[in-house]
């Protein structure tokens, strides 16, 4: 992981002029000195009209994780808005100040945050001191219906899989497969996976079906290691009537990696289906070594 003060600031300096940059280090050096509300909501809010001369249409992404520091989790910086990057920098300059003040310090911005200014804040997520206060926030996030916002909670940020109960932490993933998003973005999905989830993921496979609406093949991953005879009986009849490679791809890795005796069966019976079981190029392509 990377050094985050020397690399967000490489970042954001090659893209601001000398005067934008000493004007956002100015704001930030007051902040840091005395985290006031009305400061902090005039620096953060303040961003885009601070860097005027960068490319409004700029994303950044960085390879790797960053380390945020002792007790903050690591931070993943994928197809960020040059702004967002700033805010977020904004607020790992915040000190830690006594509980209930830094609470209400940031919890004032979540409350009249347009959406762009509340993607940084829940992107940021993995950087706030007193991890555990932050829970519900993280779920109003996953709920919301500004997708840069729900997509800040859901998709490689690492606070999710952390600190969410099992409940809430299924609600996300559900969430991201209504919603479709982008499966093998989410953080600890493989660690959290659980036998309820993927009860809940074959009862919406199944409305799927039934509504002859396309069933994102990674649900059959998450579904594998808890494969049942009902979760079976569908996979089976999808494998058999799927035009789509990469489903029967999915199905075939869950038959022959989930330990349920009709499924390894299955694929023993059906040696045509040998060429299924490669996994390259495929999102799951290296699942069972994956230790996130």
């Amino acid at each position: 992981m990377k050094d985050v003060e020397a690399d967000l600031q490489d970042q954001i300096t090659r893209y601001l002029s000398n005067q934008e940059w000493n004007d956002l280090t100015d704001q930030v050096n007051r902040l840091a000195n005395d985290p006031q509300p009305n400061t902090l909501a005039r620096v953060f809010t303040g961003v885009p009209r601070t860097i005027r001369s960068a490319d409004a249409g700029l994303r950044i992404t960085f390879d790797g994780a960053v380390s945020v520091g002792s007790g903050r989790l690591p931070l993943l910086i994928k197809d960020w808005p040059l702004a967002r990057l700033i805010r977020v920098w904004v607020l790992m300059n915040i000190p830690k100040l006594e509980l209930s003040a830094y609470i209400s310090l940031i919890e004032r911005l979540f409350q009249y945050g347009e959406m762009e200014e509340l993607a940084a804040l829940y992107a940021a997520l993995p950087i706030y001191h007193y991890p555990t206060e932050w829970r519900f926030r993280c779920t109003e996030g996953v709920r919301s219906n500004m997708a840069p916002v729900r997509r800040a909670v859901i998709l490689n940020n690492s606070y999710p899989s952390h600190f969410l109960d099992e409940g809430a932490w299924n609600q996300l993933v559900l969430k991201a497969f209504f919603t479709d998003e982008d499966i093998v973005q989410i953080i600890g999905l493989k660690t959290r996976n659980n036998g309820k989830l993927a009860g809940a993921l074959v009862d919406y496979a199944y409305e799927l079906y039934a509504a002859k609406r396309n069933i994102n093949p990674f649900l059959w991953i998450l579904v594998a290691p808890f494969l049942d005879e009902r979760a079976y009986r569908l996979m089976e009849q999808i494998i058999q009537e799927s035009q789509q490679t990469l489903t029967r791809k999915a199905i075939a890795y869950a038959f022959e990696t989930g330990n349920f005796a009709p499924a390894t069966d299955f694929i023993t019976r059906n040696s045509e289906l040998t060429d299924l079981k490669n996994t390259a190029g495929t999102p799951w392509d290296g699942w069972l070594n994956q230790t996130e």
